[in-house]
């Protein structure tokens, strides 16, 4: 049964990367594809706004992976963890989400705007 808990905590961890990771790819195609869709004729544009938005939803599916997977690597520490480490983390821990909350709102809002 902990050979299982382990599999499904390495499952757990690689979507969370995984998600991550598109989150910030997703980034950078928006911010690649929105001057060139300024730039094209108006057909280019279009099919170029139509990706982008296509990559803002991708975008979002990925922020919801992020902070499901989040909450489920924050529950099993939590259990884990010795209550020690527990209190000694959680403010670090409180600053770094707050951070992480900050950089991916405000990401999420420029990626919104530039594909509106």
């Amino acid at each position: 049964m902990a050979a299982r808990g382990a599999y499904g905590r390495i499952v757990n961890n690689f979507l969370h990367d995984m998600a991550t990771g598109t989150w910030a790819a997703c980034m950078l195609v928006i911010a690649v594809l929105d001057p060139r869709a300024a730039a094209a004729p108006a057909e280019a544009a279009a099919a170029l706004r139509d990706a982008m938005l296509a990559v803002f939803w991708l975008l979002v599916g990925a922020l919801a992976v992020i902070g499901a997977t989040g909450g489920i690597r924050l529950a099993y520490w939590r259990t884990q963890a010795a209550p020690d480490e527990v209190a000694a983390k959680r403010n670090a821990l409180i600053v770094k989400h707050v951070g992480f909350l900050l950089v991916y709102g405000a990401g999420t809002v420029w990626a919104w705007l530039q594909v509106r």
